[in-house]
């Protein structure tokens, strides 16, 4: 027969269950800026602009040329949306195959979500959806302005949040979405020097 040990008054067993909410309470959840999509999308005309290199005075029409081809891109025109984990960002393009018909280009971009937080990792697909005559040659350059504008957006909010303790602007440690809503975690910058 096995012996039992008395318990310590005023203790009891720890369960497997018990341990797990406890390491789960001590995992601080980031605090996010939530920014409805239709405000992001108000503000995001100037992260456009910026990231285009387009001066304020100037068409927001922009044309890129790779070789022979030429791709207009309606840079005031671009939309955001969100989803659990998910930013896509609508690129207004044309070219004369389209026959000068504007053609939003999603470029989804996985990001992390409330209670997943991915810092800012984004990933998308190397050949987007569209028109074909757009994706086949375009994909890559139209994900990478759309990553950039975000980014630009994700550095507008956290630096509105803000300044660190030598009185500069916060950036962004993490950019994540929920449904309608885009969020963005600001942060202190570090000196890695």
């Amino acid at each position: 027969m096995a012996e039992s040990r008395p318990r310590r008054a005023g203790r009891t067993p720890r369960s497997r269950d018990a341990v797990s909410a406890v390491a789960a309470a001590a995992v601080k959840q980031p605090s996010y800026r939530r920014v409805p999509a239709e405000l992001a999308n108000r503000q995001l005309a100037e992260s456009t602009r910026l990231v285009a290199d387009v001066p304020r005075a100037a068409s927001a029409t922009v044309v890129w040329t790779l070789g022979e081809a030429e791709l207009l891109v309606q840079t005031d025109q671009v939309r955001l949306s969100c989803a659990p984990g998910l930013v896509t960002m609508a690129v207004p393009v044309t070219c004369d195959e389209l026959e000068g018909t504007l053609v939003p280009v999603p470029v989804p971009l996985a990001v992390g979500a409330p209670n997943a937080p991915r810092g800012l990792l984004t990933a998308t697909f190397d050949r987007l959806a569209g028109p074909e005559v757009v994706t086949a040659l375009w994909s890559e350059a139209i994900a990478a302005f759309a990553w950039e504008v975000l980014l630009h957006l994700a550095g507008t909010v956290a630096a509105a949040a803000g300044k660190d303790r030598l009185g500069r602007p916060l950036v962004p440690g993490a950019i994540a979405a929920d449904r309608g809503v885009l969020l963005v975690q600001p942060m202190a910058r570090h000196d890695l020097t």
